[in-house]
């Protein structure tokens, strides 16, 4: 009988396994990645190669883990979370592949517009005369006024906003723990119009910073969906939009502008003003980031 050597490293392997994941994701499926990809960041043989992934190997060393960063362009502080147990497999790799679009831009949008005016009718829908820039408008300041609106009745006026009160406003809206949950979330929905109920499972006991992301997602496409008075003045939107309308809102209601403006005031300058503001918020550094740049943007 063949004796499997125990794991001794879980999250080296972790780390293997998505540093696997980030491959597929840079590659698009173009190209299958095998597990002597992953090992030749490093410059490992298959016999080391093998070794990380079973766990034997002990993946932490900083400058081991700055090569796979440089790598795989990413920040290394993320890589050293996973190699310290701190985020898992699926927390990672939604970190790799970003929160998304706040807005219409770049080659998404080029792209949008070439399937409109192949086939206009099928965007328009009942309203032939709407043109590109009208269905296809994110309408942020609208977006903001919800945000700022759900706030305000639930009278948040400190960071961090939390979630499970956030969604306690809205009694056909419920999110669940269930540590047994195979992805991040599963929504399970029932009726329709001023009926809908909407049940959010996120896998878990604690709600993690990107399944806060997700469940604020989820939130937003409720109240569309359920007609809710707070967003009744978005207009109908193609899916397209509604999912860059259900970014802005989650990284408007995790952070709000206007208490960026209060926590910068407080911040040490003289420390990472990315890390201390998304412990503030509890959100990540990629999240904090991202919606740092929106806010400088936009200023909201």
């Amino acid at each position: 009988m063949k004796k499997i050597a125990e794991n001794r490293y879980p999250h080296s392997a972790t780390l293997f396994k998505f540093c696997k994941e980030a491959l597929e994701i840079r590659y698009e499926g173009n190209v299958k990645v095998i597990d002597q990809d992953v090992g030749a960041i490093l410059g490992y043989d298959p016999a080391d190669c093998s070794h990380w992934k079973k766990g034997k190997k002990n993946i932490r060393a900083l400058s081991t883990l700055r090569a796979i960063a440089d790598h795989l362009s990413i920040d290394e502080r993320l890589l050293i979370e996973i190699a310290a147990g701190k985020v898992g497999f699926d927390e990672a790799v939604f970190e790799y592949r970003g929160y998304g679009a706040f807005g219409m831009n770049g080659r998404a949008t080029e792209n949008l517009k070439k399937e409109f005016f192949k086939n206009p009718t099928r965007y328009q829908g009942e309203n032939p005369r709407l043109t590109f820039e009208e269905l296809f408008d994110v309408d942020r300041p609208s977006v903001s006024k919800a945000v700022e609106s759900i706030l305000a009745s639930g009278k948040f006026e400190e960071a961090p906003i939390y979630i499970p009160e956030v969604c306690q406003l809205f009694p056909n809206f419920s999110i669940v723990a269930d540590e047994t949950l195979a992805g991040p979330v599963d929504v399970k929905t029932e009726g329709q119009g001023a009926d809908l109920r909407v049940t959010v499972r996120y896998s878990g006991s604690d709600m993690r910073p990107y399944l806060r992301f997700l469940v604020a997602r989820e939130l937003f496409r409720y109240l569309v969906a359920s007609g809710n008075a707070h967003v009744a003045h978005i207009h109908a939107s193609p899916d397209e939009v509604l999912e860059i309308r259900a970014n802005l809102f989650a990284g408007l209601l995790l952070i709000p502008g206007k208490m960026v403006r209060k926590e910068v005031e407080k911040i040490d300058a003289s420390h990472d003003i990315v890390s201390q503001l998304s412990e503030t918020f509890w959100v990540s550094k990629a999240m904090m980031n991202q919606r740092l740049r929106d806010y400088m943007e936009n200023l909201t």
